[in-house]
């Protein structure tokens, strides 16, 4: 019944809050920084409402905030509602290959803080913990192959969760077992609602983080979940894995090295992470006066077979045209061409479906190019009215580990965030929002936080 599950669990449970290095508490501050700022854009986007309507009927007590007010709903609901809304944008962090940790970690951390009244540094260090685990369980299975086989990679969130909840609301060791077990037990989510852009994507971030508290709950209660998590016969690796996973990786340096920090990428462009690149190598050209967008007469983008699979699709915006947009190379290409710019307005429902701009997205011709090993790498071949032939490398979109953001990135990352949720008790007040996350972790809990964002 022994599993490799076994000695993460010991580890999650164990280690202790001081333990955790310095360099790796200010890198979930920036985690928690990002995040917010991603649910404050995303506040009141598509779907969102309903994901807080629902919340509030299926919701019998008071133990959490919604973040943005003084609404308390049951944990579990209101880490709900801030994961969706921290996802709606698809601006938040990405982890390869494609999980999105901080938009369900950090409401689950925040909710079970609130519950247990967890001083800020536990709360950072509970994160730090939670995403090593999640990433070591990921770097394992993806050792012999980069693995979709039609699930929603945020299923690793269950994993990283359920140990920040776990740690937060103090449960014994067996106890922090069976969370995990039961929080595996949920699954969740297909690749299908990012192919057919459905608003499941958001949603679906929601259930992570509710999924990931409620079994942490349940075990809490007594409710005992599977325990061959990874390795048993219809354990993570089976079900999800490409091959054979490298078994060894999962202790390596374990306790004195916390993963994560090595393949978190920020975003500074809200759209698809394998696309971040593209955009950033045709905004460059553009700048430099290589690009010159009125003369342009065809363009065509050769994309890793990643890319197809995410974003290659034709551009036909329907109901929900800010997803078609976010995951559509055709439609992030023609908005850095003819647009010059990749903020928040340019991938609202309106700037969408303008005309120009689909019309353009559907002149494109996409290839898929075999040889392109790493996710997000492109070309784009872009010929002027002149005769002219331009071509366009890309290749690790600004944010990436291997072209990581700055300190100042994430601040104006953050400011862009606030200024476009539109809400007037933000608007203004970016600068004091970021004090009060940076000082997270002297706060003796999550309170003081929480309420800058509800002023």
């Amino acid at each position: 019944m022994t599993d490799p599950i076994e000695g993460l669990i010991d580890h999650a449970a164990g280690v202790r809050a001081s333990a955790v290095p310095a360099r790796t508490i200010a890198f979930q501050a920036r985690r928690v920084l990002d995040n917010l700022g991603c649910l404050a854009a995303g506040h009141d986007q598509a779907g969102t409402g309903t994901a807080l309507s629902l919340a509030r009927r299926w919701s019998g007590t008071a133990e959490a905030t919604v973040i943005g007010s003084t609404e308390r709903l049951a944990a579990p609901q209101t880490a709900f509602v801030n994961a969706v809304r921290a996802r709606a944008l698809d601006f938040c962090d990405v982890l390869s290959p494609g999980w999105h940790p901080s938009s369900s970690d950090v409401p689950v951390a925040l909710a079970a803080a609130e519950l247990s009244d967890a001083s800020g540094a536990d709360i950072l260090a509970a994160l730090a913990v939670g995403q090593d685990v999640g990433q070591r369980i990921n770097r394992a299975a993806q050792a012999n192959g980069f693995f979709y086989r039609g699930f929603d990679s945020n299923i690793l969130g269950l994993f990283s969760g359920a140990v920040i909840a776990g740690r937060l609301l103090g449960l014994s060791r067996d106890q922090l077992g069976h969370a995990v077990g039961l929080a595996f037990d949920f699954g969740i989510g297909t690749f299908q609602h990012y192919q057919d852009k459905a608003l499941a994507v958001r949603i679906s971030q929601g259930l992570v983080a509710r999924h990931a508290l409620e079994a942490t709950l349940m075990a809490a209660a007594g409710i005992t979940g599977p325990r061959r998590v990874l390795a048993g016969e219809s354990g993570f690796f089976r079900l999800y894995g490409p091959a054979e996973p490298r078994l060894d990786g999962l202790d390596e340096g374990l306790g004195q090295r916390f993963l994560g920090q090595e393949a978190t990428c920020f975003k500074l462009y809200p759209s698809c992470g394998v696309t971040l690149a593209l955009t950033e190598a045709l905004l460059a050209a553009r700048q430099s006066g290589d690009l010159r967008p009125a003369a342009v007469t065809d363009v065509a983008i050769r994309i890793s077979p990643t890319m197809r699979v995410i974003c290659g699709g034709a551009y036909a915006p329907t109901t929900t045209p800010e997803i078609d947009a976010q995951f559509s190379v055709r439609y992030v290409a023609a908005n850095a061409i003819l647009r010059g710019r990749a903020t928040l307005e340019e991938f609202t429902a309106s700037a969408a479906t303008a005309p120009d701009i689909v019309a353009f997205a559907g002149r494109m011709a996409v290839a898929e190019e075999p040889a392109f090993g790493h996710f997000d790498q492109c070309e784009v071949i872009v010929r002027h009215a002149d005769g002219s032939e331009l071509l366009v490398p890309a290749q690790f979109g600004r944010g990436w580990p291997e072209n990581p953001a700055s300190t100042a990135d994430l601040a104006a990352k953050f400011r862009q965030c606030v200024a476009f949720s539109g809400r007037e008790c933000w608007i203004g007040r970016a600068d004091h929002l970021i004090a009060a996350i940076e000082t997270l972790a002297e706060a003796p809990n999550v309170g003081p936080m929480i309420e800058a964002f509800a002023a």
